[in-house]
């Protein structure tokens, strides 16, 4: 039986040191892109293979101690962290990190003299590999940067490009299920308010759940009415009226509307938000909704982002991989309670 090829074997051919080699296959940025390619095919000649049983070893032991901060992720917003949606972020996603033993370090581009470059030079001078994408406003600068030293993953949708590996709700089926809940609920005209810059940003996956839904229950008596926005109460009114909708999915900003048409709530018609916030301090907790889970998302971005620098994923990817991440509905007063309902 042949003798198992090792670093030692590999480095012997190449006329480096071990060290090297073993970067090279962890494809470690600290070595020229030649060095790592020269390396990494001569291991393949010699028919290199990892030792599973080692790998598996490696990795129970890392799971049954103690993690102490061994090493810090770069968490980069433009957001300040007095906006709830930031803060939430961050929050659950540096205890993430320090569960897993990495520390978590603030970039912001919102602060003055702050920038990608600057980010990116303190980086690789304190040795951070790793880099969340947090939310952002303006994320046009993003697209300037040279990611190829860096494991990078985005939280949500807010940045376009460049197409980073991404964690983000998972909205399409979020809005499956939420519509199917108010079925069970009995309604049976529900109205569906979206917003086209908002539904455009996430790739129009709202406007596919309810393409879906509709040749699911099209020709049910069980319909959704599709509506781009509502912004004064005569019109929403009006709409609710002449589709003779029992219930309403619309985003946050559309229940101070609904409440002063004068239409009573639940009694009138029921109203569930569309992305049920928790962190956002004007959400309505009385009311129903899908919640997008934001802490979740953002623990689990910080998941992927380890599991990436494992796999020493460095740079951008030709296919960019998305993780999604279910929601789960958040129960209120304004719509019918669950249980058997009478339908007319």
């Amino acid at each position: 039986m042949a003798a198992r090829v090792t670093l030692k074997d590999i480095a012997q051919r190449a006329g480096v040191h071990v060290t090297t080699v073993s970067l090279a296959l962890k494809n470690d940025p600290r070595l020229p892109p030649k060095t790592r390619d020269r390396l990494r095919k001569l291991a393949d000649q010699m028919g290199y293979t990892p030792d599973a049983a080692l790998r598996a070893l490696s990795a129970y032991r890392q799971s049954s101690r103690a993690h102490p901060v061994q090493s810090a992720l770069a968490y980069l917003t433009d957001m300040p962290m007095t906006h709830p949606l930031a803060e939430c972020v961050y929050t659950h996603a540096r205890a993430k990190a320090s569960q897993l033993g990495y520390s978590l370090r603030e970039f912001n581009l919102g602060n003055p003299n702050t920038t990608l470059a600057s980010c990116m030079n303190v980086w690789w001078n304190t040795g951070i590999k790793g880099v969340l994408i947090g939310p952002f406003f303006n994320p046009e600068p993003l697209a300037d940067g040279k990611w190829d030293k860096w494991v990078s993953v985005a939280y949500g949708y807010t940045v376009e490009k460049p197409d980073f590996n991404r964690v983000v709700p998972d909205l399409f089926h979020n809005l499956l299920t939420h519509l199917e809940i108010l079925r069970a609920r009995g309604y049976r005209r529900i109205g569906l308010l979206l917003y086209g810059n908002y539904d455009t940003k996430i790739f129009g996956l709202l406007h596919g759940a309810y393409l879906l839904d509709q040749a699911r229950h099209g020709s049910s008596e069980s319909k959704v009415y599709i509506q781009n926005g509502m912004n004064t109460p005569r019109k929403m009114k009006s709409w609710i009226r002449k589709e003779r909708l029992d219930a309403l999915v619309a985003p946050l900003e559309d229940y101070a509307v609904l409440e002063k048409t004068g239409l009573r709530i639940p009694e009138d018609i029921g109203f569930s938000m569309l992305s049920w916030k928790s962190y956002d301090p004007q959400n309505p907790s009385h009311c129903a909704g899908m919640d997008i889970t934001v802490d979740l998302v953002a623990a689990s971005a910080v998941s992927y982002l380890v599991s990436q620098l494992h796999e020493n994923a460095f740079g951008l990817l030709d296919r960019p991989r998305c993780l999604l991440v279910p929601g789960v509905f958040q129960e209120g007063v304004s719509i019918r309670p669950a249980g058997p309902v009478a339908v007319a």
